[in-house]
C-alpha cells in the first residue's frame, strides 16, 4: 500500500469552507489499519499538528494541546444513532478522565452539517465539548476514521496514537476480539503508564463516506485542466518571480518537486494566509477553495500528482513581472530625506520622520502605499497626516496617540494594497506634513533602508470622505503563564456611517479577535470573527458590500491574548505584559475604515477600483 497522503505543495487553504488546516500523518496512515477488524496490536502512528474550527467558532490546535495528559478524537455525525447510544458513555468517560486532564473532541466530518445543526446535536446528546468541524474531510481522511462512534488517541508527549478503535464492546464492529471497555481501559493504562493491549480495535457506527477516498474507479484528477487552474487562481500571485512567495510555481516539476515541503503550509492554513471565520460575513478580498476544489487538490496528490495529458498551464501562461507598485506607478512618489541605518542588535525606539507633502495644493487620493524598503527590518510603518497649525498644537490630523486611534496610511506584515472603496478618498491638505512612524527589528547584521509612499490622486472629487478610526483599549494586563486573557474596546458612530473594512492589531501573544456591532436598539450582529490571530499576517478584511450603521451603533471588540507556554510565539510567558510598543509588549487595536452614510440607503461597492 502506497504511503498515506503524499500531500502537494500548493499554497493553498481552506478557509471558505470553514475549516481550518491540518498536517497529514507521516510516513505511514492509520487509513490502512481502520479497514482491519480484529487486530489487537498495531503500530503507533505520529499525528502531526492540525487546526480546525468548533461549533462554537473557536480555534483547536493540536499541539496546543500539549499541556494536558492526553487527547481523545471521536467522530461523529448528524441524526447518527450509534452516537446517540455513544452519547451517555463518552459523557461518563469525559466526567471520569477530564479531571485528570484528558482532553475530549467530536470530529464531525460531515459536509452536510452546518455549524448550528451540529450545535443542536451536541445539545440534544447531553454532552458539553467541542466539535470540531471538518467539512472538507481532510482530518477524518488523514485519522483514517470510517465511521462515526470510532476514537483515536494520542499522547501529548510525543504525539504518537496509543488507542485507536471502538468506544466499547457494544459500539464495536462484530469481528472485534476482546470485551469490555475498550477507550477507558486504554486511558486507565497510558495514565498509569502501562503498555496499552488491545491498542486497535473495529468502531461500528454509521459509515462516513469520504470524498477522497481512492479506489481502482477514482477518475483520475487532469493537472492541466483542475490541478494548474486552482494553483494559478490561488497561489501564483505570492509564487511567482519577484513576489514574496520563498519559490516560483512556474511549471509542473516545481510544483511537484515541493510536495513534502509545502504540504504542511497547504494544511496548516498557512498560505495563503486568511484568518476570518467563514461564518459570519462575506469580503471582497477573501481567499480560499471551495470543499469540492480542497478534494480535487487532494485527490491528485493521493494518485501520485501525476502529469497527464495536456499543457503546461503555469509554465505556458507565466504571471506578469512583479511590479514595483501593485497598483501602477503613483501620481507622487514620497522619499526620505536619507536611508535609515538600523544597527545587528537592539530594540529601537520608534523613529519619526517628516516630509514635506510633494502635493502644493489640497487634493484627494484614491490610494495611499506604503512600500517598505527592507521588509526584514521593518515591523511597521505608519503614516500621519499634520498640518504646520497641528504640529504645533502637537495633535495630528489622523488622531492623536502615534496613530493608536487611527492613520493616513500603514504598511504591516501581510497588508495588502487596496485602493480606497470606489466614491471615497483621503483628503490632504496644502502643505501638510506627512510623518512616517517608523517600528524596526534587528536581523543580526546592519541593515539600511530607505522606505517610500506613493500618492494615488482621485480624477474627481469623491463624494465622501474615508476614515480610518479605531477602538483601543491600552490599560489591560495579562498575568504570567494566562492563556485566555480576555480585553475588550469600542468605538460608537455619532453619525450615521457605512462600515467598509476593520484590521486586528495585537502582537505576539494575540490569540484571537472579533468585531462586533450593537446596534441602537440592542441588537447585536457579528462582523468578523478571527479565531486564530496571525501577527505575521494582519489582514485588512474588506466587507463586499459595507455595512450602514446608523447613529448610536457601538462597534465592539473582543479578544484575548495567551502569555502561556502553549504559545509557541509567546517571548516569555514568565512576565507581566502590559500595553507598548515593542513586540514584546502588547497591544488591542481594532483599525476599522468608514464613511459618513449618504441620505439614501444605496452605497457604493467596497471592493474599490
Amino acid at each position: 500500500m502506497k504511503k498515506a497522503l503524499l500531500i502537494i505543495g500548493v499554497c493553498v487553504v481552506i478557509v471558505a469552507i470553514g475549516v481550518g488546516a491540518l498536517q497529514y500523518f507521516k510516513p505511514e496512515t492509520l487509513k490502512k489499519f481502520s479497514k482491519m477488524a480484529g487486530v489487537a496490536q498495531a503500530p503507533e502512528v505520529k499525528v502531526e499538528d492540525f487546526y480546525l474550527l468548533d461549533h462554537k467558532g473557536r480555534a483547536q490546535t493540536l499541539y496546543r494541546q500539549s499541556g494536558s495528559k492526553a487527547v481523545v478524537m471521536i467522530s461523529t455525525a448528524n441524526g447518527c444513532p450509534t452516537m446517540k447510544e455513544a452519547a451517555p458513555k463518552i459523557k461518563a468517560l469525559q466526567d471520569k478522565f477530564g479531571s485528570q486532564g484528558v482532553v475530549f473532541w467530536l470530529v464531525d466530518s460531515n459536509p452536510e452539517d452546518d455549524r448550528a445543526s451540529i450545535a443542536k446535536e451536541v445539545v440534544q446528546l447531553g454532552l458539553d465539548l467541542p466539535v470540531l468541524e471538518d467539512r472538507a474531510q481532510l482530518l477524518a481522511t488523514a485519522l483514517g476514521l470510517g465511521q462515526t462512534s470510532e476514537a483515536i488517541c494520542v499522547s501529548p508527549t510525543n504525539w504518537m496514537t496509543f488507542y485507536h478503535g471502538a468506544i466499547d464492546r457494544d459500539l464495536a464492529d462484530a469481528k472485534t476480539k476482546g470485551s469490555g471497555a475498550f477507550l477507558e481501559k486504554a486511558l486507565t493504562k497510558f495514565l498509569a503508564g502501562k503498555s496499552v493491549s488491545p491498542n486497535r480495535t473495529a468502531a461500528k457506527g454509521s459509515p462516513i463516506r469520504l470524498a477522497l477516498a481512492t479506489d481502482t474507479g477514482t477518475k483520475t484528477i487532469s493537472y492541466a485542466n483542475e490541478v494548474a487552474p486552482l494553483l494559478q487562481k490561488s497561489c501564483v500571485s505570492c509564487h511567482s518571480p519577484g513576489n514574496i512567495g520563498p519559490f516560483a510555481m512556474s511549471n509542473y516539476e516545481k510544483v511537484k518537486g515541493r510536495a513534502d515541503t509545502i504540504r504542511e503550509v497547504l494544511l496548516a492554513q498557512r498560505m495563503p494566509p486568511w484568518h476570518a471565520d467563514p461564518h459570519y460575513g462575506t469580503f471582497a478580498n477573501g481567499r480560499g477553495l471551495t470543499p469540492e476544489q480542497a478534494q480535487t487538490l487532494v485527490r491528485w496528490v493521493e494518485q501520485g500528482a501525476p502529469r497527464g495529458e495536456g499543457g503546461d498551464p503555469l509554465a505556458d501562461n507565466p504571471p506578469p513581472a512583479a511590479q514595483e507598485w501593485p497598483l501602477g506607478k503613483p501620481d507622487f512618489v514620497v522619499k526620505w530625506p536619507k536611508a535609515q541605518q538600523v544597527a545587528a542588535s537592539g530594540v529601537f525606539d520608534y523613529r519619526y520622520i517628516s516630509v514635506r507633502s510633494p502635493i502644493t495644493t489640497n487634493a484627494w487620493l484614491r490610494a495611499v502605499v506604503v512600500k517598505p524598503g527592507n521588509r526584514k527590518v521593518v515591523h511597521h510603518i505608519l503614516v500621519l497626516v499634520a498640518t504646520a497649525q497641528e504640529l504645533q498644537s502637537g495633535k495630528l490630523r489622523s488622531g492623536q496617540g502615534g496613530g493608536i486611534n487611527g492613520y493616513f496610511s500603514a504598511y504591516v506584515p501581510g497588508y495588502d494594497s487596496v485602493p480606497f472603496p470606489e466614491g471615497s478618498g483621503k483628503f490632504l491638505p496644502a502643505g501638510s506634513m506627512l510623518i512616517f512612524q517608523v517600528h524596526y527589528t534587528a536581523t543580526g547584521k546592519e541593515e539600511s533602508d530607505a522606505s517610500e509612499m506613493g500618492l494615488y490622486l482621485c480624477k474627481e472629487k469623491p463624494a465622501t470622505e474615508l476614515h480610518t478610526r479605531s477602538a483601543f483599549n491600552v490599560r489591560f494586563e495579562i498575568p504570567p503563564g494566562a492563556q485566555e486573557q480576555e480585553t475588550q474596546a469600542e468605538y460608537r458612530f455619532t453619525k450615521d456611517a457605512l462600515l467598509y473594512d476593520m484590521s486586528p492589531h495585537m502582537h505576539l501573544r494575540g490569540s484571537w479577535f472579533t468585531f462586533e456591532a450593537v446596534y441602537p436598539d440592542g441588537k447585536k450582529e457579528m462582523l468578523l470573527s478571527v479565531p486564530h490571530y496571525d501577527f505575521k499576517w494582519q489582514h485588512l478584511y474588506r466587507l463586499a458590500q459595507p455595512k450602514r450603521l446608523p447613529a448610536g451603533t457601538r462597534l465592539v471588540c473582543r479578544g484575548a491574548h495567551d502569555n502561556s507556554p502553549l504559545n509557541p510565539d509567546n517571548p516569555d510567558p514568565s512576565q507581566s505584559v502590559r500595553f507598548g510598543d515593542q513586540t514584546f509588549n502588547e497591544m488591542f487595536i481594532g483599525y476599522f475604515n468608514y464613511t459618513d452614510a449618504p441620505a439614501s440607503r444605496s452605497v457604493a461597492k467596497a471592493g474599490g477600483g
